[in-house]
């Protein structure tokens, strides 16, 4: 055995155990659980997640190698948020390299820095506006498809000119070497415009007592029953806003992507408040963005599908699953899990009232 400071990670690998690593010798400073390292795998260089310390490993002293680099200076999973996953691991019967895996957007899985990402848009220059497609030659149809497509827009992002062009890079880096096209690069922005405020309306008193009838705080599992049209989203919206009003957050599962957009806009005109969205539908960069945007607390609420139950909140205070007896809150493949019943567990570790809304 060797007795030395032992990290035990997490590798998303679908081999059931963690693996032993010792300190990394280029890191001065302390390790905690939650954070990433870099570590030497078989032939490969990977990146997993501190799932514990240990004072001492069963692995021989000359078979035990050291972690690579430590790549974040505060764990990227909390406490609490990195017992879950374990625990779901167990639970499920599941990997636990995976089931960490699962809890972090690809670009963090794969070793990018946890800092807000940045959007890249392209728009003409003054050259390109005055230039047009006349002066471009013949054989550059690819070039005038994108200067057409940028003269009917003042930016365009990298989604919608694959969607025009796929191939658009070779066409767009030749604009760029000309000066017809430049790039932007911007943060990531969480909300930066809020739609105007909207006033509640007059509830009704079925909402009156729903309302009241969920606490503000301790773990209490609540059923709101209320077919589509009934008026339960009004119910989730005063109940984040007492949560809001104490200086707590709210985590807001929802079955489908579609549903999305338009709770999002409701949920932005009343309470006025950043709301991160989290769902498959999202860019990795726009993922990223608003994934650390919530684990900053620069999120007051989080909507999403189920992974969103993954999501880290500091102060968290109210979860709602919306329509809880979708089949969609159920992964079907890989990490084989229930949103609905993680939702549960995940606010009785807390301590706070969980809602499930159903027709």
């Amino acid at each position: 055995m060797i007795k030395a400071p032992i990290i035990k990670v997490a590798i998303n690998t679908p081999v059931d155990r963690l693996f032993d690593y010792r300190h990394p010798a280029t890191h001065a400073g302390p390790v905690a659980p939650g954070m990433r390292v870099r570590v030497p795998f078989g032939r490969r260089t990977v990146v997993g997640v501190i799932a514990g310390t240990a004072a001492e490993s069963d692995i021989p002293a000359d078979r035990l190698k050291a972690a690579l680099e430590v790549l974040d200076t505060e764990p990227l999973l909390d406490a609490a948020l990195l017992e879950m996953l374990l625990w779901g691991a167990a639970y499920y019967q599941h990997a636990v390299g995976e089931v960490v895996a699962a809890a972090l957007p690809t670009p963090l899985r794969q070793g990018a820095a946890a800092e807000p990402g940045e959007t890249v848009h392209w728009e003409l220059t003054a050259a390109g506006r005055d230039q047009g497609v006349a002066a471009l030659p013949g054989n550059a149809a690819a070039q005038r498809r994108l200067v057409t497509l940028l003269q009917t827009h003042d930016r365009l992002d990298a989604a919608t000119m694959r969607a025009a062009h796929p191939g658009f890079r070779a066409p767009l880096k030749a604009l760029i070497s000309k000066g017809w096209v430049q790039e932007r690069r911007a943060r990531e922005a969480l909300n930066p415009e809020l739609p105007a405020p909207d006033m509640p309306p007059v509830l009704n008193d079925w909402q009156a007592k729903a309302i009241a009838g969920v606490p503000p705080s301790g773990f209490t599992p609540c059923l709101l029953e209320g077919v589509t049209g009934s008026g339960k989203t009004e119910v989730y919206l005063h109940l984040i806003m007492q949560q809001l009003t104490a200086g707590r957050r709210a985590l807001v599962v929802v079955p489908e992507i579609g549903l999305t957009p338009q709770l999002l806009e409701r949920f932005a005109r009343r309470l006025q408040q950043p709301i991160a969205v989290l769902h498959s539908g999202l860019t990795d960069t726009q993922r990223t963005a608003n994934w650390i945007a919530a684990r900053n607390g620069e999120a007051a609420v989080i909507v999403g599908t189920r992974s969103a139950i993954f999501a880290p909140l500091p102060g968290l205070g109210l979860i709602i699953v919306d329509e809880e007896h979708d089949g969609s809150f159920k992964q079907q493949d890989g990490f084989r899990y229930s949103a609905r019943d993680l939702a549960v567990w995940r606010a009785r570790q807390l301590d706070v009232p969980v809602v499930l809304g159903s027709a």
